[in-house]
């Protein structure tokens, strides 16, 4: 931390003559994260957020934490910012993840909280939540495109797989559109003895029902069975005042699955080579080959299954000598 930054925080915090950072743990943006205890206020914690003004959506990030907050949805109270140069404090909703309750005792009582949760959050409607548009989901399968299949892989897109990918946009564009916070996952959502809590908020759009079920359910951190799956998307239907189709939502879900999966192998693979953060590459390799499984399910999305099944073992290793550029 440097001295401006520490006398910055030190300002905001009544009566600490010490301060100690301990850094969180690194997610796919550009912000940083760090809980920060001093002597002051009985050594409760507050978090440190430095986020790169030119790099993330800040003046959003506040504006969405006033919505939501004022809807009841548990996100973190913003204590004090220096919008000039991205840095926030904010209340400390626990240091616990879903990620560290799936290993628990606690596991299906934070899912249920999850769910509760993300039911309260899907009714929200505020002309501050952006269109999450056809063209923005298509976009987001650019990623893939671009920075597994160029970058990677040294190829171009094949043809065979865009019927797949306009399916996978039609399919989010049929669904009802709420809410969605759009990263609700293991690593955003809190439980900490039995109090829920939702991070990482800032990019909500107003988009496809099924897509923040999604990825809870077909984590790219965690894997459940298929009977998980389907347990838990019946409690979110028995909790959801919106009349959906049991069968079709199913549908709805694992698309939204694969879109959001697709996207995020892009991502994991562009925080590699373009970012030099290695921290998400070991997770490229099972999330294809859950995304295969789907895609397998479904007649639209087999052609991508084919192709995702066909590169082999060694094409899904990145940032080793298996994964020189391959021409084809």
């Amino acid at each position: 931390m440097t001295d401006e930054l520490s006398l910055w925080v030190s300002g905001h915090l009544p009566n600490a003559t010490s301060i100690q950072l301990t850094p969180l743990k690194a997610e796919a943006s550009f912000r940083q994260f760090y809980r920060v205890r001093s002597n002051a206020a009985e050594e409760q914690s507050v978090i440190l957020m430095t986020s790169p003004p030119d790099k993330e959506h800040n003046d959003q990030f506040i504006r969405l934490a006033t919505i939501f907050i004022d809807k009841g949805i548990p996100v973190p109270e913003i204590l004090a910012t220096h919008m000039r140069r991205g840095w926030f404090l904010m209340s400390d909703l626990g240091g616990a993840d879903l990620e560290s309750a799936y290993r628990t005792p606690a596991r299906d009582e934070a899912l249920t909280a999850a769910i509760g949760t993300l039911v309260r959050l899907q009714q929200i409607d505020d002309p501050a939540i952006p269109i999450y548009s056809a063209g923005r989901l298509a976009d987001e399968l650019t990623i893939f495109a671009e920075w597994f299949v160029t970058e990677h892989l040294g190829m171009t897109l094949p043809p065979e797989l865009e019927p797949g990918f306009e399916a996978l946009v039609d399919r989010a564009q049929a669904q009802h559109q709420c809410c969605v916070h759009r990263d609700y996952h293991c690593r955003n959502l809190l439980f900490n003895d039995g109090h829920f809590g939702v991070v990482d908020f800032q990019d909500a759009l107003m988009g496809p029902v099924s897509y923040d079920l999604a990825s809870l359910l077909h984590d790219c951190y965690q894997e459940f069975s298929e009977a998980e799956v389907a347990h838990w998307r019946d409690a979110y239907l028995t909790l959801s005042p919106l009349d959906l189709n049991p069968q079709s939502f199913a549908v709805d879900v694992e698309f939204s699955a694969v879109q959001r999966q697709l996207k995020a192998v892009g991502i994991f693979t562009r925080l590699h080579l373009r970012d030099g953060k290695s921290s998400h590459l070991r997770f490229v390799r099972p999330v294809i080959e859950r995304t295969t499984r789907l895609c397998r399910k479904h007649p639209a999305l087999h052609p991508i299954a084919d192709w995702l099944n066909g590169l082999g073992a060694d094409r899904l290793q990145i940032g080793h000598a298996s994964s020189e550029k391959r021409h084809d």
